[in-house]
């Protein structure tokens, strides 16, 4: 078998179709082009053009991967379960995260930060913040270092809320909002007291 053409592609100019025996047999990416070192009238075995195609599914299953990652932060968990569900071969899938962190592309430590900033923005808790965190993987030490100063969080939750209407004549309520957003009812008694002591 002979490599008869090799032609740059129009809606991804860093891909190319490589044709076989004057038919297309796959894509690369041109450093992977390089790297095997193929050339037009080249010859090659069906191992080789095998061997080759598996190169190609393999290069666009990481650059899938790549796209998917670069979306939005995400945790390593987060992609090992993306690359789970599309059904990417094991060695394969432990080889791309393995990379990504390796390059910073995904980095617990980073997601978790953004994760939290977004969260307690929104008023959730550090017992709230800690239990998602945990389910999407990120290690515990990780966690206790991002979620220092609840506290904060809670007593400017309260500075935006206290003066509402619905919460200003009805301790109680108001209670049960900030529980509801995942504060421990010690806490909130606690915070809650400090207020009352400034007031």
């Amino acid at each position: 078998m002979k490599i008869t053409a090799i032609k740059a592609q129009v809606k991804n100019p860093d891909r190319v179709s490589i044709f076989v025996d004057g038919t297309y047999s796959f894509s690369l990416t041109l450093s992977e082009l390089i790297e095997h070192r193929l050339k037009k009238d080249q010859e090659i075995d069906h191992t080789q053009q095998e061997a080759l195609i598996k190169v190609s599914l393999d290069g666009k299953t990481r650059a899938r991967a790549l796209e998917w990652v670069l979306g939005r932060v995400h945790s390593q968990k987060e992609l090992r379960d993306y690359l789970y569900r599309k059904k990417v071969d094991p060695e394969l899938s432990s080889n791309i995260a393995a990379d990504f962190v390796k390059r910073g592309y995904v980095d617990d430590q980073r997601f978790a930060k953004h994760f939290c900033e977004i969260r307690l923005k929104k008023g959730k808790s550090k017992r709230f913040v800690t239990q998602e965190l945990r389910a999407k993987g990120v290690d515990p030490q990780i966690i206790s270092e991002v979620l220092e100063g609840e506290d904060e969080q809670l007593k400017v939750l309260i500075q935006k809320k206290q003066h509402l209407s619905r919460y200003r004549d009805d301790r109680k309520k108001f209670i049960a909002y900030l529980i509801g957003q995942g504060y421990a009812y010690s806490s909130v008694l606690a915070a809650l007291a400090e207020f009352d002591s400034e007031g």
